[in-house]
C-alpha cells in the first residue's frame, strides 16, 4: 500500500502499487495501524490479526510499532518495518497506561492526518518517546543499528 497527492481532489490517495498499473484503495479495504489502533482499543479487532509474518510479529505492540512507522513517515522519515525504537514493550507483554495513552494520541493523529498536520508535526519534532533518532532495533537482524 502506498498513497500518493491527489491533486484533483486535494487528498492523499491510497494505492496498491503492483508491478502493473496501480489501483485505487478506499478506507475500507485496508486499515491503517491508526485504525487498527483504535479497532483493538475499543475490542472490536483482535490484535493478532495484525502481523508481519515473515519476522512472525504481531500483536498489539506490533500495531504500535506501525504507529511509530506512521507517524515518522508522515514527517518525511522512511523506515523499514522490522525497525522499532523509542516507547515500546516487548511481544506477549501487557502495555502500561502511559504507553496507552501515547499510542491512542498517535492513533488520533494518524487517522486523519491532513486535519491534524500541524499538530502531528509538532507531536514528532518534541516528543522522543516517538521520535526516530538515528538508532533502531533491527528485528530482522536482531541487532541496534545506526541509520
Amino acid at each position: 500500500m502506498a498513497e500518493y497527492w491527489n491533486a484533483d481532489e486535494s487528498k492523499w490517495q491510497m494505492v496498491e502499487a503492483p508491478l502493473d498499473d496501480p489501483f485505487l484503495i478506499t478506507p475500507q479495504q485496508f486499515d491503517t495501524a491508526g485504525h487498527a489502533w483504535q479497532a483493538w482499543r475499543c475490542g472490536e479487532m483482535d490484535a493478532g490479526r495484525c502481523e508481519l509474518s515473515s519476522i512472525n510479529e504481531h500483536g498489539a505492540h506490533w500495531i504500535a510499532g506501525n504507529l511509530r512507522l506512521d507517524l515518522a513517515s508522515l514527517n518525511k522519515v522512511e523506515m523499514l518495518p522490522w525497525d522499532v525504537w523509542g516507547t515500546g514493550w516487548e511481544p506477549g507483554a501487557e502495555p502500561n497506561e502511559a504507553q496507552l495513552q501515547l499510542f491512542d494520541e498517535v492513533a488520533a493523529l494518524t487517522v486523519d492526518p491532513d486535519a491534524r498536520f500541524a499538530e502531528l508535526r509538532s507531536r514528532y519534532d518534541t516528543d522522543d518517546s516517538v521520535t526516530m533518532n538515528g538508532t533502531v532495533f533491527n528485528v530482522l537482524r536482531a541487532q541496534v543499528e545506526t541509520v
